[in-house]
């Protein structure tokens, strides 16, 4: 069969660029002493308890003023807007957790 009578194939990359978002680190804090902290739970089995311990450790070594507690839906999914905003205008830290 001549190469002319072959149909054609067109090749589609199936990847896309990476969009970068300008961000930039928080500041660091001088000291955790008094802070208001804000714990995220993401769900999985275990981040619950490991938060509560992490939080409990640093608690007593610190004394935080204020523990702000939330919990993601599931660990494919965001954190609620509101969460995040009540995260970010009530607290001047927050720990993540990822358990299993």
């Amino acid at each position: 069969m001549p190469m002319e009578s072959l149909p054609k194939l067109m090749l589609i990359s199936p990847v896309n660029e990476a969009i970068v978002a300008e961000s930039a680190m928080a500041p660091r804090l001088s000291s955790l002493r008094g802070k208001r902290v804000g714990l995220l739970d993401n769900s999985k089995s275990k981040a619950g308890k490991m938060l509560e311990t992490v939080a409990a450790i640093l608690n007593a070594r610190y004394g935080f003023t204020n523990i702000v507690h939330h919990c993601k839906p599931s660990a494919s999914k965001p954190a609620s807007p509101e969460a995040i905003d009540e995260l970010a205008s009530t607290c001047d830290l927050v720990v993540v957790g990822v358990g299993d």
